[in-house]
């Protein structure tokens, strides 16, 4: 009987602790956009630890890095409370780079966890990777 009663008094304070603060709290309700998926850079897997960032114009919204050939983002909703911007709105559409280059296609941001596979250009690799030659013998 009291085992009963400590396990009905607990697991009130275990949900407000889990879901009781900002990221935590959207993963748990659902309310973050969470895109995941492969990256492909000229047919081929991405390679580990290229860095993959989700904007909203120049916005950064979340980072992450490449493992595997895949990437995972979680971009939480934004907080209209809030002076500065924080996550996505709805409606928007999201726009990702792997080093620097973009990767297509951008998507309108959506709750929840979904697939979106995403793919480099050759060309986009190229022009960033010349320029850094050129500028090494400048």
């Amino acid at each position: 009987m009291i085992r009963s009663l400590y396990f009905r008094l607990l697991i009130p304070v275990i949900f407000f602790i889990v879901i009781g603060n900002g990221v935590e709290a959207q993963v748990v309700l659902g309310t973050a956009c969470e895109p995941y998926g492969s990256v492909t850079i000229e047919g081929q897997p991405a390679a580990n630890n290229l860095l993959v960032i989700a904007y909203v114009g120049d916005v950064e919204l979340a980072r992450t890095h490449t493992f595997g050939g895949q990437y995972s983002l979680v971009i939480p909703l934004d907080d209209p409370a809030t002076p500065h911007r924080d996550g996505y709105r709805a409606g928007e559409i999201i726009s990702i780079r792997i080093n620097g280059s973009p990767a297509t296609p951008s998507f309108e941001a959506f709750q929840g966890r979904q697939r979106r596979d995403i793919e480099v250009a050759t060309l986009s690799i190229r022009i960033e990777t010349w320029g850094r030659i050129k500028a090494l013998f400048r």
